[in-house]
């Protein structure tokens, strides 16, 4: 079980053989320590020194956040498969499973395009027919990339390394982008719409809203690779750099179009963000102050499935009739997806499988 504790003034401490967890104005909950796997928590948490060194016994990482953005993780001295996680990984670099991961990334975040053109050419198909084949017709093309994948998978060598097959590998993530982009910026209301990726600086609302989110979602994957006992800063798609985070931004190729792209084209495509709500100036776009309030809250319910309590506690999401009776909380995927890395990196799997919506 991976615990998330967030609001302020929660107090974790020891009751027998049980981990007390106490939230102000909620009742408390009791769990045996032997279940907890690891504990993300927010600033104003607290956890005494006995529940400390139970949880240390049983190898329990904790990581500390701010606003979601981790900024440092307590790894106890119990925990030595951490240290074999992370030789492993870095071992990895060096043979195959560098290049397997590498390969595997650019699938996930190829296929999650491909199949989010094709959910909004599905919502069109009555509507707007011409929108709907061209869609298709975009989707098909980014198919094709799939394939020069696949057969790139089939050149690969025995012996060979990610760096020695990186550009490669980001040729082809690198077209499927453009294609992507171009038909993704055309969704949006006519005075956003755009057709090219912007960064630095952001040339438009839509580039600007992405960019903030990717941002936001970084944060939670890093949280995500820091509680399953990973390097950060060894990564595998993406190239060593001092202060890149590489590993997390591997990750986060699995979930851009899952979480922020189709977020992103809601908020444009109901009005939930306006033109003035944002300012240009030389350093480009940017969401005014007292609108990200709201971006960060709705972003944060994207996140998590809709159920902003993340700790055990209160009612289950309000979820509407007409709504889907499930919804995923990504935030669990993340650090499922963290585990699988690590277990593929031990030798506990044989293949690693990458985060693929269904839509």
């Amino acid at each position: 079980m991976d615990l998330v504790l967030e609001t302020p003034g929660t107090r974790l401490g020891k009751r027998k053989d049980m981990l007390k967890i106490s939230v102000p104005n909620r009742d408390y909950v009791e769990l045996p320590f032997r279940e907890i796997e690891s504990i993300i928590v927010g600033n104003g948490v607290q956890i005494t020194s006995q529940a400390l060194k139970i949880l240390s016994s049983y190898a329990v990482n904790i990581v500390y956040t701010s606003l979601g953005n981790p900024y440092g993780i307590y790894t106890p001295f119990a925990n030595n498969g951490t240290v074999f996680t992370r030789r492993q990984q870095l071992l990895a670099y060096e043979d195959w499973r560098g290049l397997h991961l590498g390969t595997k990334f650019v699938y996930a975040t190829i296929e999650n395009k491909r199949r989010l053109l094709m959910y909004f050419a599905k919502n069109r198909k009555k509507t707007d027919p011409k929108k709907h084949r061209k869609l298709r017709f975009a989707a098909d093309f980014i198919k094709e990339m799939l394939e020069n994948l696949e057969k790139f998978s089939k050149t690969i060598h025995k012996g060979e390394k990610i760096h020695h097959r990186r550009r490669e590998l980001m040729g082809i993530e690198g077209r499927a982008t453009a294609i992507y982009f171009r038909e993704f910026g055309s969704l949006m209301p006519k005075k956003y719409k755009t057709f090219k990726r912007s960064r630095r600086p952001p040339k438009d609302p839509v580039n600007s809203l992405l960019s903030l989110g990717y941002t936001v979602l970084l944060g939670h994957v890093t949280t995500a690779i820091a509680s399953a006992g990973l390097e950060l800063y060894g990564g595998f798609l993406h190239s060593d750099r001092s202060g890149k985070p590489s590993l997390a931004l591997d990750l986060l190729e699995e979930f851009r179009q899952p979480v922020i792209d189709r977020f992103i084209a809601r908020l444009f495509q109901k009005a939930q963000v306006q033109e003035d709500d944002f300012e240009n100036s030389i350093h480009g776009y940017r969401l005014k102050d007292e609108k990200k309030s709201f971006f960060y809250k709705e972003l944060k319910k994207e996140i998590v499935g809709g159920d902003l309590s993340q700790e055990l506690f209160g009612a289950e999401p309000n979820i509407k009739k007409d709504e889907k009776a499930v919804k995923l909380n990504f935030k669990k995927q993340m650090i499922k997806q963290s585990r699988k890395l690590a277990n593929f990196l031990i030798g506990a799997t044989s293949s690693y499988e990458p985060f693929i919506m269904n839509w």
